[in-house]
């Protein structure tokens, strides 16, 4: 598969927005594109780029500025609209179920968070309407985010690993690029990514606009929880990868993946060692001992390693801690 360079990923990606605001965000410089990796839109407000070096503004001469001024380059209603038909290659019916999940996949793997005003059937998010907002999420692959993650715990054996971070620390990248190095570019496993929000794979229209491998299955848009029972029942995987695990029903679904010999790689949102032994769902993820590895990432800098601590090292502080609280040592408990 091609690898485009970050600034033709960034054109790839504004091809979806109205032409009066693409000519402007297509005539930025190069360094610019590289380092942006969202454009929000929002109707009778202000283009925002969020950079790596933060947010900021735009005029309607494609000049970059974080102040405030008369000539910003700005989105109206009808051009929300129209971007919005256009990402959903004007069949905004056909795209329906991901718009209640407040997403869109295009082409390239690039992602349109929407919102909007929400409709409501038998107690769920049926559809959006009056989308006012759209966040452009430029897929960039970032081959060579797992280089260092696998030498260290790879380049010998498979291991279990659970990746963390905060939001935008490169947890989803990183995962995508060890699936494609597990998967046949450096060994021959045969990986299953569960991509439940389609953000690993990007798969549209069957086809995963990524490159996640030569011996990987995607299986998208399934549930965690559903995608992992699938994989462990039909797929016979080495192993399976999902992004932000957390809910109770993935965590079982893991322990059952676990009890059938299959390696999991998953990603969790969390900022610090503090986080990982002290929220009670990761702290349930980490007791069903089924990890190797907590993979810690750099919050200021999208896919560093900030640490890498062995399972047992937090099993045992969580333990600890649970001892010191309630004089007991109950296994069962320590999750609860």
């Amino acid at each position: 598969m091609p690898v485009k360079m970050s600034d033709e990923k960034f054109d790839e990606a504004v091809e979806f927005v109205v032409p009066r605001i693409r000519n402007v965000l297509s005539s930025l410089s190069p360094l610019t594109k590289e380092s942006t990796y969202e454009i929000r839109m929002r109707a009778n407000k202000p283009v925002v780029l969020v950079t790596a070096q933060g947010s900021v503004l735009i005029t309607d001469t494609g000049r970059i500025t974080s102040i405030r001024c008369d000539n910003l380059l700005t989105a109206g209603g009808d051009e929300i609209d129209e971007t919005f038909s256009r990402m959903c290659g004007y069949s905004v019916h056909s795209h329906a179920e991901d718009i209640a999940n407040g997403f869109v996949t295009l082409e390239g793997g690039h992602r349109a968070g929407i919102c909007g005003t929400a409709v409501y059937l038998n107690g769920s998010i049926k559809t959006l309407r009056d989308i006012n907002t759209i966040n452009l999420r430029i897929a960039r692959e970032n081959r060579g985010a797992a280089d260092r993650l696998f030498k260290a715990l790879f380049e010998k054996r498979l291991n279990s690993i659970v990746i963390a971070g905060p939001p935008s620390s490169g947890k989803t990248t990183v995962l995508r690029d060890l699936a494609r190095r597990l998967s046949g570019e450096d060994k021959m496993y045969k990986i299953s990514i569960v991509d439940e929000r389609c953000e690993i794979a990007s798969v549209k229209g069957g086809i995963p606009q990524t490159d996640t491998g030569i011996n990987c299955d995607v299986l998208s848009s399934y549930s965690k929880g559903d995608g992992i029972m699938s994989a462990v029942r039909s797929l016979s995987p080495d192993m399976i990868v999902c992004d932000e695990v957390g809910g109770i029903e993935e965590i079982s679904a893991i322990e059952a993946g676990l009890n059938s010999g299959i390696m999991f790689a998953v990603s969790v949102h969390a900022c610090s060692r503090d986080e990982l032994i002290r929220r009670p769902q990761l702290r349930r993820l980490l007791m069903t001992f089924a990890f190797d590895y907590v993979v810690l990432l750099n919050r200021s800098r999208p896919c560093e390693i900030s640490k890498i601590y062995r399972t047992d090292e937090l099993t045992d502080e969580i333990r600890r801690n649970y001892i010191d609280l309630t004089g007991s040592d109950n296994a069962k408990s320590l999750y609860q």
